[in-house]
């Protein structure tokens, strides 16, 4: 759990978020100081991690899930305002390969199907996911591969991360032959990896990132900022990042 001396100021805005916003987010906090919001101060982990710590009182104001079952987790544990949840982005899961090796170079395949050799195509090499037992992009991931019939074939292959910019980091290093992350992430190190399929919307639950202030954290500061991750200034970032915005007002 993050300790109390990792928060600056008591006036801080604190912000638990998936890793997979956290480009953004950073880049949101900047804008919100431009407009003189309270400083906001994040942590990024996997949404399984952070809301745990939540749950076990760990000093957040807002929490932003990549997938809405660790937000149903607090909800049912009385630990957020569930009548400040919204649906704040969506987002979209893509297998890439490290840029310059043996699957960048085939051709790409647009969108995953059945008939997908994922296994042949690893050749022996491993396949960076987050944690399918509770990271979402892993969840995600497992439930894409079942759908599409590939599961079985790579259950033994799996490089299993902590959350998905782990996921990320084996592939980009080229420690796994491919790897399942969000849009979002590949693109953040598009210099290196290669995105070489898309899994369809159809074959894994909704990719939704719900957010809310957290139970007994809602303030007048923490309104303020909650009121602009979802305004269309913060679309605007994260749309940029790759991002759905689901939630933007004016």
């Amino acid at each position: 759990m993050l300790s109390a001396a990792s928060w600056a100021h008591a006036a801080d805005v604190r912000i638990f978020a998936a890793a997979s916003t956290s480009n953004a987010i950073i880049e949101i906090g900047e804008l919100a100081k431009g407009e003189g919001l309270p400083r906001m101060v994040s942590a990024f982990a996997s949404s399984s991690a952070l809301a745990r710590q939540i749950a076990n009182g760990a000093p957040a104001d807002i929490y932003v899930s990549a997938n809405v079952r660790w937000m149903e987790y607090l909800d049912n544990n009385g630990a957020i305002d569930r009548t400040s949840r919204i649906d704040l982005l969506g987002n979209s899961l893509v297998l890439i390969a490290p840029k310059g090796g043996r699957l960048a170079a085939m051709p790409v395949v647009g969108v995953i199907g059945r008939d997908y050799s994922l296994n042949a195509r690893l050749a022996g090499g491993r396949l960076a996911i987050g944690d399918p037992a509770h990271v979402p992009a892993g969840i995600y991931g497992k439930q894409a591969l079942i759908s599409l019939g590939l599961w079985a074939s790579v259950a033994e292959r799996l490089a299993p991360a902590a959350n998905v910019r782990g996921a990320l980091v084996l592939v980009e290093r080229g420690e796994a032959e491919a790897g399942i992350v969000y849009a979002t992430d590949a693109a953040v190190v598009a210099g290196k990896v290669a995105v070489i399929g898309t899994f369809p919307a159809s074959s894994h639950e909704p990719i939704i990132y719900p957010a809310a202030i957290v139970a007994g954290r809602d303030r007048e500061d923490v309104r303020r900022v909650f009121a602009f991750l979802a305004s269309a200034k913060a679309a605007a970032v994260f749309a940029r990042h790759g991002f759905m915005p689901m939630a933007a007002k004016p």
